[in-house]
C-alpha cells in the first residue's frame, strides 16, 4: 500500500513538473514573438520625425520651422524666407523615430530631375532652389514613404514699388492746366481738382473720395475770376483754401467751391505755401508781394495780419517749384524745391524757412538732382520724394530722387523705385498719398506747351500693403 501510494505520487509530481515546464515554454514563446512582432513593426516605420536647413551664409536658416504633413507628405515652412535668399546648396538633417528605422533614402532634387542618388547618411549638402524629392525605405525591404520637401522663399520684393494705371482718361473735358487738393471736412477726406480747360473756358472744379481716386465728379464752382489763376501754387493753411493770380490777387474758400478776394492783402506775386503751428511758433502763410517796384518775403498770421520781410534774391524760386512743410527739432519748416528763379533760371535748389520772413539756400556742397521744374514732391516710407519734373529742354523726366535729412542730400533712387516704361516723363502733376500708401500722380505735362495729361498712375511699396 505505502509502494503505491509513493509511486503515485511520483506520477502526480512528474505531471506538475512537466505542466509548469509546458506553461513556462507557452509562456516564453509568447513573449518571443511579441518581441519579434515589435521588431518587424519598428523595420516598417520609416517617417521622418523632423527636418532642420543649415548654411554658414545664412545665420537664420536654422531656426526655420518646418512642417511634416505625414498624411500628404510634404515638408514646407510656414513663414516664407526673405525675398531674394539663395538656397542651392544648403546642409539638410533628417531624424526618425529610432537609427535602426531607415535602411536608406533616395533624394531626387526637381532643380536637376534626372539626377536621384542616396544619402549616404541622415545629413547632407543639398539643393532646394526648386522642391526636393525623398523616399524612405524601411528596413523589412518593402515598406517606403515619400516626403516632397519645399522652401517657401517671398517671390516679390518688399521694397519694389508697384506701379499701376488707372482707368483713363479722369475727367471729361482736355485740361490746359490742373491743381488737386486733399480736403478733410467732417471726418471724410476727399479730393478737389480744380481745372482750366484747353478750350479757354472758366475754371470748373471735380471732387472724388480717396477710396475711389479714378472716378470724378464736377461740382459747382464760384468766384475765382475766368483766367490767370496761377493753380500750381493753390496751399492750404488754417483750414482754408488760398490761391494768387497773375494779377497779384489773393482768393479764399472754407470749402473750396465759394471762392473770395482777401481784402487787405499785398500784391502777392508768389504763393509759397503754408507753415504749420507747432510748440515754438504760430502758424502763417508765407508768400513773396511786390512792394515798390521790389519782390519782397512776407508772412500773413492767423488773424489776417501780414509781416513785410527782407528784399527776394534772383536766385530764390519764382515758378515750378515744389513746396512741402516738415517738422524738424521742434521746429515746423517750409521747403521750397528746384523751379524757375525771379531771374528766370532753371534751378535744383532747396530752400528753406521757419517763418516765412527768413529763408536760407541749403548747402551747396550738398548731394542734388539736375535743374527742373514741376517736379511732383511728396513725403512716403519715412523720407522725402521727388519725381520727375521738366528739364531744361522743356522734356518730361521720370526719376526720382529721395532724401532722408529734409532735403539737404538727395540721393537717385535705386531700381526698385523706378517708374515703369508705359509712364512718360512729365512735370506739374499733383501728387498725394493715400491712407492705403498708394502714391497718386494725377495728371502732369510732358512739355511745358502741352496740354495736362488726363490720367491717373498709382504706386506703393509691397511692404506697405496694409494688413487685413
Amino acid at each position: 500500500m505505502c509502494l503505491y501510494m509513493r509511486q503515485t505520487m511520483f506520477l502526480m509530481k512528474t505531471k506538475w513538473i512537466f505542466l509548469w515546464t509546458a506553461c513556462l515554454v507557452g509562456v516564453l514563446s509568447s513573449c518571443l514573438k511579441t518581441d519579434e512582432a515589435i521588431q518587424i513593426e519598428l523595420t516598417r516605420n520609416c517617417q521622418i520625425k523632423s527636418f532642420t536647413l543649415s548654411s554658414d551664409s545664412i545665420e537664420e536658416l536654422s531656426s526655420v520651422k518646418f512642417t511634416i504633413d505625414q498624411l500628404s507628405g510634404r515638408i514646407f515652412n510656414n513663414d516664407s524666407l526673405p525675398y531674394g535668399t539663395k538656397i542651392e546648396k544648403v546642409y539638410c538633417t533628417l531624424t526618425t523615430a529610432s537609427s535602426y528605422d531607415v535602411n536608406s533614402v533616395e533624394v531626387t532634387p526637381y532643380a536637376y530631375s534626372d539626377s536621384t542618388y542616396y544619402l549616404q547618411s541622415l545629413s547632407d549638402s543639398i539643393d532646394f532652389s526648386a522642391p526636393v524629392k525623398f523616399v524612405m525605405h524601411a528596413y523589412d525591404g518593402i515598406t517606403t514613404k515619400t516626403y516632397i520637401a519645399q522652401v517657401n522663399i517671398h517671390q516679390i520684393d518688399p521694397d519694389s514699388m508697384i506701379w499701376i494705371e488707372a482707368a483713363n482718361p479722369i475727367v471729361p473735358v482736355a485740361i490746359r492746366e490742373q491743381k488737386t487738393m486733399k480736403m478733410e471736412q467732417e471726418g471724410a477726406t476727399s479730393y478737389l481738382m480744380y481745372v482750366q480747360p484747353a478750350t479757354g473756358e472758366g475754371y470748373q472744379l471735380y471732387q472724388a473720395v480717396e477710396s475711389n481716386p479714378s472716378y470724378w465728379e464736377q461740382l459747382s464752382l464760384s468766384g475765382l475770376p475766368a483766367e490767370g489763376v496761377c493753380l500750381s501754387q493753390m496751399t492750404y493753411y488754417n483750414k482754408v483754401l488760398y490761391v494768387a493770380t497773375e494779377s497779384g490777387a489773393l482768393y479764399r474758400s472754407v470749402d473750396g467751391l465759394t471762392w473770395s478776394e482777401v481784402e487787405g492783402a499785398p500784391v502777392i506775386r508768389i504763393l509759397l505755401g503754408e507753415i504749420p503751428a507747432g510748440l515754438r511758433q504760430k502758424a502763417v502763410l508765407a508768400a513773396v508781394a511786390e512792394r515798390e517796384g521790389a519782390f519782397v518775403y512776407c508772412a500773413m498770421d492767423e488773424a489776417s495780419q501780414w509781416t513785410m520781410g527782407d528784399v527776394v534774391p534772383e536766385s530764390f524760386p519764382a515758378s515750378g517749384f515744389s513746396a512741402m512743410d516738415y517738422e524738424s527739432m521742434h521746429y515746423q519748416y517750409l521747403m521750397v524745391v528746384a523751379g524757375r528763379s525771379i531771374g528766370n533760371q532753371l534751378l535744383n535748389t532747396t530752400w528753406t524757412s521757419r517763418d516765412g520772413l527768413a529763408w536760407e539756400q541749403l548747402g551747396a556742397s550738398s548731394k542734388c538732382f539736375s535743374q527742373r521744374e514741376g517736379a511732383m514732391m511728396t513725403r512716403y516710407d519715412d523720407q522725402l520724394i521727388l519725381l520727375g519734373g521738366l528739364d531744361a529742354d522743356q522734356q518730361g523726366l521720370k526719376d526720382i530722387y529721395c532724401s532722408i535729412d529734409f532735403g539737404l542730400n538727395w540721393t537717385l533712387a535705386d531700381s526698385t523705385l523706378v517708374l515703369p516704361e508705359a509712364y512718360e516723363g512729365r512735370g506739374f502733376s499733383s501728387v498725394w498719398v493715400d491712407t492705403e500708401n498708394f502714391i497718386n500722380i494725377l495728371g502732369g505735362k510732358t512739355k511745358c506747351d502741352a496740354n495736362d495729361m488726363n490720367q491717373l498712375w498709382r504706386g506703393r511699396i509691397n511692404r506697405l500693403i496694409p494688413k487685413e
